[in-house]
Protein backbone atom coordinates (compact mmCIF):
# COMPACT_ATOMS: atom_id res chain seq x y z
CA UNK A 1 0.00 0.00 0.00
CA UNK A 2 2.88 2.43 0.24
CA UNK A 3 3.39 2.44 -3.15
CA UNK A 4 0.04 3.40 -4.18
CA UNK A 5 0.38 6.79 -1.13
CA UNK A 6 2.38 10.10 -2.12
CA UNK A 7 6.36 9.96 -1.18
CA UNK A 8 7.81 12.55 1.32
CA UNK A 9 10.15 15.60 -0.20
CA UNK A 10 12.80 14.39 2.64
CA UNK A 11 13.34 10.64 4.53
CA UNK A 12 12.51 10.64 8.11
CA UNK A 13 15.49 11.92 9.51
CA UNK A 14 17.22 13.52 6.41
CA UNK A 15 15.36 17.33 6.79
CA UNK A 16 18.15 19.78 6.09
CA UNK A 17 18.52 22.61 8.74
CA UNK A 18 18.72 26.36 8.01
CA UNK A 19 19.38 29.28 9.72
CA UNK A 20 16.59 31.26 9.24
CA UNK A 21 13.84 32.55 7.08
CA UNK A 22 13.32 35.94 5.77
CA UNK A 23 9.83 35.86 6.76
CA UNK A 24 8.20 39.02 3.99
CA UNK A 25 5.60 38.95 5.83
CA UNK A 26 6.26 41.82 8.78
CA UNK A 27 3.81 42.96 11.44
CA UNK A 28 6.22 45.01 12.40
CA UNK A 29 5.14 47.30 9.71
CA UNK A 30 1.71 47.32 11.66
CA UNK A 31 3.33 48.32 14.97
CA UNK A 32 4.81 51.40 13.35
CA UNK A 33 1.71 52.21 11.37
CA UNK A 34 -0.30 52.14 14.95
CA UNK A 35 2.11 54.38 16.53
CA UNK A 36 2.39 56.95 13.59
CA UNK A 37 -1.28 56.93 12.71
CA UNK A 38 -3.27 55.82 15.94
CA UNK A 39 -6.32 56.85 14.96
CA UNK A 40 -6.53 55.89 11.99
CA UNK A 41 -5.23 52.78 12.72
CA UNK A 42 -7.91 52.16 15.38
CA UNK A 43 -10.65 53.13 12.69
CA UNK A 44 -9.67 50.04 10.63
CA UNK A 45 -9.32 47.94 13.44
CA UNK A 46 -13.02 48.58 13.94
CA UNK A 47 -13.46 46.80 10.10
CA UNK A 48 -13.86 43.10 10.25
CA UNK A 49 -12.17 42.61 7.30
CA UNK A 50 -8.90 42.59 8.58
CA UNK A 51 -9.34 43.09 12.34
CA UNK A 52 -8.56 39.25 13.07
CA UNK A 53 -5.62 39.69 11.08
CA UNK A 54 -4.28 43.05 12.78
CA UNK A 55 -4.54 41.24 16.17
CA UNK A 56 -1.79 39.29 15.56
CA UNK A 57 0.68 42.03 16.41
CA UNK A 58 -1.30 43.45 18.83
CA UNK A 59 -0.82 39.41 20.66
CA UNK A 60 2.61 39.67 20.19
CA UNK A 61 2.42 36.42 18.01
CA UNK A 62 6.52 35.65 16.96
CA UNK A 63 7.26 33.86 13.78
CA UNK A 64 8.75 30.63 14.03
CA UNK A 65 11.00 29.84 10.53
CA UNK A 66 12.22 26.31 12.26
CA UNK A 67 8.82 25.33 12.29
CA UNK A 68 7.68 26.89 9.34
CA UNK A 69 11.01 25.11 7.32
CA UNK A 70 10.74 22.00 9.21
CA UNK A 71 7.08 21.59 7.63
CA UNK A 72 8.26 22.46 4.38
CA UNK A 73 10.47 19.44 4.09
CA UNK A 74 8.03 16.96 5.64
CA UNK A 75 5.65 17.92 2.53
CA UNK A 76 3.89 15.15 0.67
CA UNK A 77 4.18 15.26 -2.90
CA UNK A 78 0.95 15.05 -4.68
CA UNK A 79 -0.21 16.51 -8.06
CA UNK A 80 -3.23 18.11 -6.72
CA UNK A 81 -2.94 22.22 -7.56
CA UNK A 82 -4.57 24.15 -4.65
CA UNK A 83 -3.94 22.08 -1.40
CA UNK A 84 -0.57 21.02 0.49
CA UNK A 85 -0.28 17.75 2.16
CA UNK A 86 2.56 17.36 4.98
CA UNK A 87 3.63 14.34 7.69
CA UNK A 88 3.98 14.47 11.06
CA UNK A 89 4.26 11.17 13.07
CA UNK A 90 3.78 9.64 9.94
CA UNK A 91 0.21 10.97 9.78
CA UNK A 92 -0.75 13.11 6.50
CA UNK A 93 -2.15 16.68 7.15
CA UNK A 94 -4.01 18.69 4.48
CA UNK A 95 -3.55 22.57 4.14
CA UNK A 96 -6.01 23.70 1.87
CA UNK A 97 -8.55 26.21 1.06
CA UNK A 98 -10.48 25.22 3.69
CA UNK A 99 -8.18 25.25 6.92
CA UNK A 100 -6.98 28.32 5.55
CA UNK A 101 -10.13 29.89 5.37
CA UNK A 102 -10.75 28.46 9.30
CA UNK A 103 -7.51 30.28 10.30
CA UNK A 104 -7.09 33.65 8.52
CA UNK A 105 -11.13 34.22 7.81
CA UNK A 106 -10.87 35.74 4.85
CA UNK A 107 -13.22 35.91 1.83
CA UNK A 108 -12.40 32.88 -0.46
CA UNK A 109 -16.03 33.62 -2.75
CA UNK A 110 -15.00 34.89 -5.80
CA UNK A 111 -17.36 37.54 -7.13
CA UNK A 112 -17.49 39.65 -10.27
CA UNK A 113 -16.20 42.72 -8.65
CA UNK A 114 -16.00 45.65 -11.55
CA UNK A 115 -12.70 47.93 -10.24
CA UNK A 116 -12.53 49.47 -14.00
CA UNK A 117 -14.55 52.24 -12.76
CA UNK A 118 -13.71 54.37 -9.77
CA UNK A 119 -14.11 57.83 -8.22
CA UNK A 120 -11.25 60.45 -8.77
CA UNK A 121 -10.88 62.65 -5.37
CA UNK A 122 -8.03 64.20 -6.78
CA UNK A 123 -6.28 62.97 -3.44
CA UNK A 124 -2.96 60.97 -3.53
CA UNK A 125 -4.30 57.96 -4.25
CA UNK A 126 -6.07 59.53 -7.12
CA UNK A 127 -3.18 61.07 -8.76
CA UNK A 128 -0.70 57.24 -8.78
CA UNK A 129 -3.52 55.49 -10.02
CA UNK A 130 -3.66 58.22 -12.93
CA UNK A 131 0.01 59.08 -13.30
CA UNK A 132 0.82 54.68 -13.03
CA UNK A 133 2.55 55.93 -10.17
CA UNK A 134 5.18 53.27 -8.47
CA UNK A 135 4.39 52.71 -4.70
CA UNK A 136 6.13 49.97 -2.06
CA UNK A 137 6.23 48.75 1.52
CA UNK A 138 9.83 50.35 1.57
CA UNK A 139 8.99 54.36 0.36
CA UNK A 140 6.38 54.38 2.42
CA UNK A 141 8.15 53.35 5.34
CA UNK A 142 10.66 56.17 4.59
CA UNK A 143 9.02 58.86 2.48
CA UNK A 144 5.23 58.49 2.79
CA UNK A 145 4.17 58.03 6.27
CA UNK A 146 5.77 61.43 6.91
CA UNK A 147 4.53 62.85 4.36
CA UNK A 148 0.93 61.76 4.64
CA UNK A 149 0.51 63.89 7.74
CA UNK A 150 -1.00 66.56 4.42
CA UNK A 151 -2.89 64.17 3.07
CA UNK A 152 -7.32 63.88 3.41
CA UNK A 153 -7.83 61.43 6.32
CA UNK A 154 -9.56 58.87 4.02
CA UNK A 155 -5.94 58.60 2.25
CA UNK A 156 -4.22 57.70 4.92
CA UNK A 157 -7.19 55.48 6.45
CA UNK A 158 -6.55 53.71 2.26
CA UNK A 159 -2.74 54.11 3.05
CA UNK A 160 -2.87 51.60 6.21
CA UNK A 161 -5.64 49.23 4.08
CA UNK A 162 -3.26 48.74 1.68
CA UNK A 163 -0.23 48.35 3.94
CA UNK A 164 -2.24 45.42 5.60
CA UNK A 165 -2.57 43.63 2.65
CA UNK A 166 0.61 43.78 1.14
CA UNK A 167 2.92 43.52 4.08
CA UNK A 168 0.67 40.60 5.44
CA UNK A 169 -2.11 39.37 3.83
CA UNK A 170 -0.39 38.54 0.34
CA UNK A 171 2.95 39.32 2.39
CA UNK A 172 5.06 40.56 -0.18
CA UNK A 173 8.73 41.98 -0.32
CA UNK A 174 9.15 45.12 0.56
CA UNK A 175 9.98 46.13 -2.64
CA UNK A 176 7.65 44.98 -4.65
CA UNK A 177 5.48 47.92 -6.29
CA UNK A 178 1.67 47.99 -5.29
CA UNK A 179 -0.62 46.33 -7.99
CA UNK A 180 -2.87 49.40 -9.42
CA UNK A 181 -5.66 47.07 -8.86
CA UNK A 182 -5.23 46.97 -5.18
CA UNK A 183 -4.96 50.64 -5.15
CA UNK A 184 -8.78 50.94 -7.34
CA UNK A 185 -10.13 48.28 -4.89
CA UNK A 186 -9.01 50.79 -1.99
CA UNK A 187 -10.56 54.04 -3.67
CA UNK A 188 -14.18 52.14 -2.62
CA UNK A 189 -14.15 50.18 0.43
CA UNK A 190 -17.41 48.00 -0.32
CA UNK A 191 -15.55 46.60 -3.38
CA UNK A 192 -12.45 46.38 -1.03
CA UNK A 193 -14.35 44.58 1.20
CA UNK A 194 -16.02 42.13 -1.23
CA UNK A 195 -12.61 41.67 -2.99
CA UNK A 196 -11.60 37.55 -2.26
CA UNK A 197 -8.61 38.28 -0.59
CA UNK A 198 -8.40 34.66 1.04
CA UNK A 199 -8.69 33.32 -2.18
CA UNK A 200 -5.62 34.71 -4.01
CA UNK A 201 -3.86 34.97 -0.53
CA UNK A 202 -4.07 31.61 -0.35
CA UNK A 203 -2.78 30.62 -4.13
CA UNK A 204 0.09 32.79 -3.46
CA UNK A 205 1.29 31.59 -0.24
CA UNK A 206 1.13 27.87 -2.17
CA UNK A 207 3.42 29.33 -4.97
CA UNK A 208 5.65 30.46 -2.35
CA UNK A 209 5.94 27.04 -1.10
CA UNK A 210 6.78 25.64 -4.27
CA UNK A 211 9.20 28.25 -5.25
CA UNK A 212 10.35 27.20 -1.64
CA UNK A 213 11.88 23.59 -2.38
CA UNK A 214 14.70 24.92 -4.36
CA UNK A 215 15.91 26.70 -1.28
CA UNK A 216 15.29 23.89 1.31
CA UNK A 217 18.99 23.09 1.64
CA UNK A 218 20.25 26.44 1.77
CA UNK A 219 22.08 26.36 5.38
CA UNK A 220 21.98 30.21 5.72
CA UNK A 221 18.46 30.56 5.01
CA UNK A 222 16.10 32.06 1.93
CA UNK A 223 13.72 34.83 1.72
CA UNK A 224 10.06 33.69 1.75
CA UNK A 225 7.21 35.67 0.59
CA UNK A 226 3.07 34.84 1.37
CA UNK A 227 1.28 35.14 4.73
CA UNK A 228 3.82 32.32 6.49
CA UNK A 229 1.77 33.63 9.92
CA UNK A 230 -1.08 32.12 8.63
CA UNK A 231 0.61 28.50 8.20
CA UNK A 232 2.30 28.53 11.14
CA UNK A 233 -0.70 28.87 13.11
CA UNK A 234 -2.28 26.09 11.06
CA UNK A 235 0.20 24.16 12.48
CA UNK A 236 -0.21 25.08 15.88
CA UNK A 237 -4.03 23.91 15.41
CA UNK A 238 -3.17 20.94 13.81
CA UNK A 239 -0.64 19.80 16.50
CA UNK A 240 -1.24 20.74 19.56
CA UNK A 241 1.68 19.41 21.03
CA UNK A 242 3.73 22.41 18.51
CA UNK A 243 1.14 24.67 20.10
CA UNK A 244 2.89 23.89 23.41
CA UNK A 245 6.15 25.35 22.67
CA UNK A 246 5.04 27.74 20.10
CA UNK A 247 2.49 30.07 22.13
CA UNK A 248 -0.54 29.78 23.60
CA UNK A 249 -4.72 30.33 23.21
CA UNK A 250 -5.93 33.66 24.40
CA UNK A 251 -9.67 31.92 25.01
CA UNK A 252 -9.85 28.31 25.04
CA UNK A 253 -13.47 29.01 23.69
CA UNK A 254 -12.34 31.09 20.60
CA UNK A 255 -13.42 29.42 17.47
CA UNK A 256 -13.02 31.11 13.96
CA UNK A 257 -11.02 33.03 12.73
CA UNK A 258 -8.12 31.00 14.53
CA UNK A 259 -5.52 33.44 13.68
CA UNK A 260 -6.68 36.32 16.23
CA UNK A 261 -6.43 33.65 19.07
CA UNK A 262 -2.27 32.95 19.86
CA UNK A 263 0.20 34.48 21.51
CA UNK A 264 3.55 33.31 22.33
CA UNK A 265 7.12 33.84 21.73
CA UNK A 266 7.47 31.25 19.10
CA UNK A 267 10.55 29.91 20.33
CA UNK A 268 11.16 25.85 19.24
CA UNK A 269 14.36 24.38 18.28
CA UNK A 270 14.94 21.62 15.75
CA UNK A 271 15.70 19.02 18.19
CA UNK A 272 12.10 20.00 19.82
CA UNK A 273 10.24 19.24 16.72
CA UNK A 274 12.29 16.04 16.26
CA UNK A 275 11.61 14.74 19.50
CA UNK A 276 7.61 15.39 19.47
CA UNK A 277 7.71 13.51 15.93
CA UNK A 278 9.67 10.63 17.75
CA UNK A 279 8.15 10.71 21.22
CA UNK A 280 4.14 11.57 19.95
CA UNK A 281 1.59 9.69 22.35
CA UNK A 282 -1.86 10.61 21.37
CA UNK A 283 -2.60 10.40 25.00
CA UNK A 284 -0.05 13.48 26.08
CA UNK A 285 0.18 15.84 23.04
CA UNK A 286 -3.05 15.17 21.75
CA UNK A 287 -4.93 13.85 18.24
CA UNK A 288 -3.41 15.26 15.32
CA UNK A 289 -5.58 17.39 13.15
CA UNK A 290 -5.77 15.76 9.43
CA UNK A 291 -8.53 18.50 8.63
CA UNK A 292 -9.87 21.70 10.53
CA UNK A 293 -13.35 20.66 10.22
CA UNK A 294 -15.27 17.52 10.90
CA UNK A 295 -18.54 16.17 10.54
CA UNK A 296 -20.18 14.70 13.52
CA UNK A 297 -19.46 11.46 12.01
CA UNK A 298 -16.07 12.08 11.76
CA UNK A 299 -16.38 12.36 8.03
CA UNK A 300 -14.73 15.26 6.31
CA UNK A 301 -16.31 18.79 5.08
CA UNK A 302 -16.11 19.39 1.68
CA UNK A 303 -18.14 22.73 1.45
CA UNK A 304 -18.90 23.83 -2.36
CA UNK A 305 -16.79 27.26 -1.19
CA UNK A 306 -13.47 25.58 -1.82
CA UNK A 307 -13.81 23.64 -4.62
CA UNK A 308 -12.12 24.53 -7.07
CA UNK A 309 -13.25 23.76 -11.06
CA UNK A 310 -9.89 23.45 -12.33
CA UNK A 311 -8.39 21.29 -9.24
CA UNK A 312 -6.69 18.03 -10.26
CA UNK A 313 -7.25 15.01 -9.46
CA UNK A 314 -5.19 12.34 -7.71
CA UNK A 315 -5.85 9.06 -6.86
CA UNK A 316 -3.70 8.82 -4.16
CA UNK A 317 -5.01 11.50 -2.33
CA UNK A 318 -8.32 9.93 -2.29
CA UNK A 319 -6.75 6.53 -1.10
CA UNK A 320 -5.68 8.87 1.78
CA UNK A 321 -8.72 10.63 2.37
CA UNK A 322 -10.73 7.10 2.69
CA UNK A 323 -7.64 5.49 4.97
CA UNK A 324 -8.44 9.00 7.47
CA UNK A 325 -12.07 8.31 7.48
CA UNK A 326 -11.67 4.84 8.18
CA UNK A 327 -9.48 5.77 11.15
CA UNK A 328 -6.17 4.15 10.14
CA UNK A 329 -3.28 3.70 12.12
CA UNK A 330 -0.34 5.99 10.60
CA UNK A 331 1.56 4.71 13.38
CA UNK A 332 3.03 1.93 11.84
CA UNK A 333 3.32 3.15 7.99
CA UNK A 334 6.59 3.97 6.19
CA UNK A 335 6.18 6.91 3.57
CA UNK A 336 8.24 6.80 0.63
CA UNK A 337 10.06 9.29 -0.50
CA UNK A 338 11.23 11.18 -3.92
CA UNK A 339 14.10 9.96 -6.11
CA UNK A 340 15.99 12.74 -6.46
CA UNK A 341 16.21 16.08 -5.41
CA UNK A 342 17.64 18.95 -6.88
CA UNK A 343 20.17 20.26 -4.72
CA UNK A 344 21.54 23.41 -7.25
CA UNK A 345 19.75 26.36 -5.87
CA UNK A 346 19.60 29.72 -8.02
CA UNK A 347 21.08 32.52 -6.22
CA UNK A 348 18.44 35.23 -7.32
CA UNK A 349 18.81 38.97 -5.96
CA UNK A 350 16.43 39.01 -3.19
CA UNK A 351 17.80 35.52 -1.41
CA UNK A 352 21.30 37.39 -0.73
CA UNK A 353 19.35 40.52 0.50
CA UNK A 354 20.05 40.71 4.40
CA UNK A 355 17.38 41.10 7.02
CA UNK A 356 15.55 44.49 6.63
CA UNK A 357 14.37 46.29 9.44
CA UNK A 358 10.63 45.83 9.14
CA UNK A 359 11.69 42.05 8.35
CA UNK A 360 9.98 39.31 11.32
CA UNK A 361 13.01 36.90 11.03
CA UNK A 362 13.36 34.43 13.66
CA UNK A 363 16.73 35.02 15.05
CA UNK A 364 16.28 38.84 15.54
CA UNK A 365 12.44 38.12 17.53
CA UNK A 366 14.03 35.71 19.64
CA UNK A 367 17.26 37.58 20.23
CA UNK A 368 14.94 40.48 21.46
CA UNK A 369 12.78 38.93 24.03
CA UNK A 370 13.68 36.75 26.52
CA UNK A 371 17.29 36.54 28.05
CA UNK A 372 18.44 39.92 26.12
CA UNK A 373 20.48 41.76 28.43
CA UNK A 374 19.29 45.22 26.72
CA UNK A 375 15.88 44.87 27.86
CA UNK A 376 13.86 44.44 30.92
CA UNK A 377 10.91 43.02 32.03
CA UNK A 378 7.98 44.82 33.00
CA UNK A 379 4.98 43.66 35.22
CA UNK A 380 2.52 43.42 32.42
CA UNK A 381 4.41 40.85 30.24
CA UNK A 382 6.21 43.23 27.89
CA UNK A 383 9.64 44.08 27.72
CA UNK A 384 11.20 47.57 26.77
CA UNK A 385 14.18 47.37 24.59
CA UNK A 386 17.09 50.03 25.17
CA UNK A 387 17.61 52.81 22.40
CA UNK A 388 13.94 51.36 20.32
CA UNK A 389 10.60 53.01 21.95
CA UNK A 390 9.14 49.40 22.02
CA UNK A 391 7.40 47.38 23.74
CA UNK A 392 8.24 43.09 23.21
CA UNK A 393 5.91 40.99 24.27
CA UNK A 394 7.09 37.96 26.64
CA UNK A 395 5.85 34.51 26.40
CA UNK A 396 6.55 33.83 30.19
CA UNK A 397 4.60 30.86 30.22
CA UNK A 398 7.20 29.12 27.62
CA UNK A 399 9.85 27.66 29.36
CA UNK A 400 7.28 25.89 32.03
CA UNK A 401 5.00 24.67 29.10
CA UNK A 402 7.61 23.32 27.45
CA UNK A 403 9.36 21.65 30.15
CA UNK A 404 5.95 19.95 31.08
CA UNK A 405 5.27 18.39 28.15
CA UNK A 406 8.72 16.87 27.35
CA UNK A 407 8.58 15.38 30.95
CA UNK A 408 4.88 14.06 30.19
CA UNK A 409 6.84 12.79 27.13
CA UNK A 410 9.58 11.72 28.75
CA UNK A 411 6.58 9.88 31.75
CA UNK A 412 5.04 8.31 28.96
CA UNK A 413 6.18 4.24 28.78
CA UNK A 414 6.42 3.48 24.87
CA UNK A 415 4.73 6.61 23.31
CA UNK A 416 4.11 6.20 19.35
CA UNK A 417 7.06 3.52 18.73
CA UNK A 418 6.19 0.72 16.34
CA UNK A 419 6.69 -3.02 17.38
CA UNK A 420 9.74 -3.31 15.46
CA UNK A 421 10.97 -0.07 17.14
CA UNK A 422 10.36 -1.36 20.46
CA UNK A 423 12.27 -4.51 19.90
CA UNK A 424 15.33 -3.26 19.19
CA UNK A 425 15.12 -0.72 21.79
CA UNK A 426 14.61 -3.42 24.25
CA UNK A 427 17.00 -5.78 23.08
CA UNK A 428 19.54 -2.82 22.78
CA UNK A 429 18.44 -1.82 26.63
CA UNK A 430 18.71 -5.50 27.88
CA UNK A 431 22.43 -6.23 26.02
CA UNK A 432 23.52 -3.07 27.41
CA UNK A 433 22.58 -3.93 30.66
CA UNK A 434 23.43 -7.19 30.42
CA UNK A 435 27.61 -5.72 29.98
CA UNK A 436 26.82 -3.37 32.61
CA UNK A 437 26.38 -6.34 34.84
CA UNK A 438 29.22 -8.24 34.01
CA UNK A 439 31.38 -5.00 34.15
CA UNK A 440 30.16 -4.64 37.71
CA UNK A 441 30.56 -7.79 38.78
CA UNK A 442 33.71 -8.05 37.38
CA UNK A 443 34.75 -4.95 39.36
CA UNK A 444 33.40 -6.19 42.26
CA UNK A 445 34.81 -9.18 42.57
CA UNK A 446 37.83 -7.32 41.69
CA UNK A 447 37.96 -5.22 44.43
CA UNK A 448 36.57 -7.86 46.88
CA UNK A 449 40.16 -9.47 46.53
CA UNK A 450 42.04 -6.27 46.80
CA UNK A 451 39.49 -5.90 49.80
CA UNK A 452 40.42 -9.37 51.07
CA UNK A 453 44.11 -9.53 50.46
CA UNK A 454 44.51 -5.98 52.49
CA UNK A 455 42.61 -7.41 55.48
CA UNK A 456 44.45 -10.63 55.04
CA UNK A 457 48.07 -8.30 55.53
CA UNK A 458 46.66 -5.80 58.27
CA UNK A 459 45.39 -9.29 60.61
CA UNK A 460 48.93 -10.33 59.80
CA UNK A 461 50.10 -7.17 60.87
CA UNK A 462 48.07 -6.96 63.90
CA UNK A 463 48.85 -10.87 65.42
CA UNK A 464 52.38 -9.89 65.12
CA UNK A 465 52.05 -6.53 67.20
CA UNK A 466 49.65 -8.60 69.61
CA UNK A 467 52.49 -11.01 70.37
CA UNK A 468 55.31 -8.45 70.88
CA UNK A 469 53.25 -6.91 73.56
CA UNK A 470 52.37 -9.93 74.99
CA UNK A 471 56.01 -11.07 74.95
CA UNK A 472 56.69 -7.73 76.82
CA UNK A 473 54.29 -7.91 78.91
CA UNK A 474 55.56 -11.40 80.07
CA UNK A 475 59.09 -10.09 80.50
CA UNK A 476 57.94 -7.48 82.66
CA UNK A 477 55.76 -9.34 85.12
CA UNK A 478 58.55 -11.67 85.35
CA UNK A 479 61.21 -8.86 86.29
CA UNK A 480 58.59 -7.78 88.58
CA UNK A 481 58.64 -10.99 90.69
CA UNK A 482 62.79 -11.42 90.68
CA UNK A 483 62.57 -7.84 92.70
CA UNK A 484 60.60 -8.43 95.45
CA UNK A 485 62.19 -11.86 96.18
CA UNK A 486 65.35 -9.74 96.36
CA UNK A 487 64.11 -7.11 98.67
CA UNK A 488 63.84 -8.65 102.92
CA UNK A 489 67.52 -9.55 102.67
CA UNK A 490 68.47 -5.88 101.60
CA UNK A 491 66.53 -4.47 104.16
CA UNK A 492 67.76 -6.58 106.91
CA UNK A 493 71.39 -5.48 106.01
CA UNK A 494 70.08 -1.66 106.37
CA UNK A 495 68.80 -2.86 109.56
CA UNK A 496 71.76 -4.31 111.87
CA UNK A 497 73.71 -1.10 112.91
CA UNK A 498 70.39 0.33 114.38
CA UNK A 499 69.58 -2.70 116.59
CA UNK A 500 72.94 -2.80 118.00
CA UNK A 501 72.97 0.68 119.04
CA UNK A 502 72.38 0.26 122.29
CA UNK A 503 76.00 -1.37 123.09
CA UNK A 504 77.89 0.86 122.30
CA UNK A 505 79.66 2.94 124.56
CA UNK A 506 77.43 6.63 125.30
CA UNK A 507 78.37 9.62 124.20
CA UNK A 508 80.08 12.11 125.91
CA UNK A 509 78.55 14.83 127.86
CA UNK A 510 79.96 17.34 130.34
CA UNK A 511 78.49 17.41 133.62
CA UNK A 512 78.85 20.10 135.50
CA UNK A 513 80.14 20.87 138.54
CA UNK A 514 78.65 22.39 141.99
CA UNK A 515 80.58 25.38 142.94
CA UNK A 516 81.88 25.67 147.02
CA UNK A 517 80.51 28.23 148.60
Amino acid sequence: MGSELPNRLYGEGLEPQVKKINNSCRLKLLELLREKMEPKYKEVMKDLLFSHIMVIEENGLKFSARLVHSFLCRELMTSKKYEKWFSFARTPLRFSLQEYHAVTGLNVKLEKISVVKWTDDMGFWSKMIKTNGRINLKLIKEKYLEESQSWTWVDRVRMIYLCVIMGVVMGRDEKVNFPHLYMKLAMDLEKLRRYPWGLYSFDFLLKSIDKAKDKLEKKEGYLMEGFLFAFQIWIMEAIPACAEICGRKVNSNFTVPMCGNWIGCAKCSYQDIIDLETLFPEEVCGDLHSFMDFHKDGRVVCSDDFVRKDEKKDERVDLMLDMIQRKHDWRKHVWGVVETISSEMDEGDEESEQDEEGEESEDGSETEIVGSSHGASTADGAATVSGRKKRKHVDLGAASRKKKLFCDLGATPKGSIDTDMQTFLEGLVQSSLAVFGEKLSQQITDRMDKLETVVTDRLGTLESEVTQLRTALLLAEMAGKTDEEAAPSKSRVDAGPSKSKNNTAPSKKKVPTKRKR
